[in-house]
């Protein structure tokens, strides 16, 4: 399968849990992807919106990021913690097109043991009607979907690996509400962008990879027609895991070659800390306002 490359591709960390001086961090996430395109087109796409708006628009300040240059928004899921700026993005870009899956905008409710409910789903204000209002244009595809030539989103992420969607405490319900009905959420609407760099590799962006992150990257090698996968970055997953369940997706993801790993958001203070010693020369420490170029040393990996 011939696959369009891009090339100079630069990661920034918008908004991530983790923060050195002068940014501001939060339980949320949000890339700025840069990159030259197929057509050797420059290009600015932002995925996900985070949790904490001031918090984001801070760091975008801080890092003198101009969102009038974005091309498009990706949304790697529905919950709140990587859709709380959606307008805020779509208004300051002037108008682009927001991609995701059919069920972004779904409600999505936990229900704890003793009764008590919450929402977790985009916030009110942040949603279709509102996107459309701001001069976005929605793409909602469960199928994957090139947003720019040579950049792709893996639409809706098969399971086929042992990795399960949610560890819940007993009691506990994770729902979407469709057509008026409380279901049990699989996330369907769970997904990733992926490119193949010129001259490095198949790379992999990750939301929360709540289908797992070995789903993931076997998606995108089935999309692809990759033998191995260059790098990852993004969340996990793994956040309250036990000890069993992430050696074995470290096993796994040793698989695939990699040689950037750069875990972040929900993964865990336990689970980066394993992801770090089972890669030790590909580990990347993310946090707020981090660079990462593609295929280029890092002048520091862990600080």
């Amino acid at each position: 399968m011939n696959i369009d490359k891009i090339r100079d591709l630069k990661i920034t960390t918008l908004a991530e849990n983790l923060v050195q001086a002068g940014g501001l961090g939060q339980w949320g996430l949000s890339f700025l992807l840069e990159f030259f395109d197929a057509k050797d087109n420059e290009r600015k796409v932002v995925f996900d919106t985070s949790a904490n708006r001031e918090a984001l628009f801070h760091n975008i300040k801080q890092l003198e990021i101009d969102l009038g240059e974005v091309d498009c928004l990706v949304l790697s899921h529905g919950h709140r913690d990587h859709t709380s700026a959606n307008i805020e993005v779509v208004e300051a870009a002037g108008g682009i097109r927001v991609y995701g899956h059919p069920h972004t905008f779904l409600p999505k409710i936990v229900q704890y043991k003793n009764g008590k409910r919450r929402q977790i789903g985009v916030p009110e204000g942040e949603g279709i009607a509102e996107i459309e209002a701001a001069g976005g244009e929605l793409v909602l595809s469960s199928s994957p979907a090139e947003v720019v030539p040579g950049l792709w989103t893996t639409g809706q992420v098969e399971r086929v690996s042992f990795e399960r969607v949610w560890d819940l405490p007993e009691g506990t319900r994770v729902m979407n509400v469709v057509e008026d009905e409380e279901v049990d959420d699989p996330v369907l609407d769970d997904l990733a962008l992926w490119s193949h760099v010129e001259g490095v590799g198949p790379f992999v962006v990750t939301g929360c990879a709540h289908r797992g992150s070995v789903n993931t990257l076997l998606q995108v090698q089935r999309g692809g027609g990759f033998e191995e996968i260059y790098g990852m970055v993004g969340g996990t997953h793994l956040v309250g895991r036990s000890d069993e369940y992430i050696d074995q997706t470290l096993t796994e993801l040793q698989r695939f070659g990699m040689k950037v790993v750069s875990p972040c958001h929900c993964t865990g203070f336990k689970a980066t800390s394993m992801l770090w010693r089972a890669f030790p020369d590909e580990f990347i420490l993310n946090f707020c306002c981090r660079k990462i170029e593609v295929g280029k040393e890092p002048e520091q990996r862990i600080v």
